[in-house]
């Protein structure tokens, strides 16, 4: 169980991390900006599901 909970801080992390490294991209671009939108709602509900695993 304990190694199971490590991987998940694992991921926790790496989650968090890339998604404050997209949100620091600056860009006039419409298509980048879309992408980035979605990368970061994607990221969003990754550590939504994370935590959620966690509390169980």
């Amino acid at each position: 169980m304990n190694n199971i909970l490590t991987k998940l801080l694992l991921l926790q992390v790496t989650v968090a991390d890339h998604r404050l490294q997209y949100a620091m991209i600056e860009t006039d671009e419409e298509r980048e900006r879309a992408f980035i939108s979605g990368v970061l709602a994607a990221l969003e509900f990754f550590e939504d599901a994370i935590e959620e695993v966690m509390e169980a």
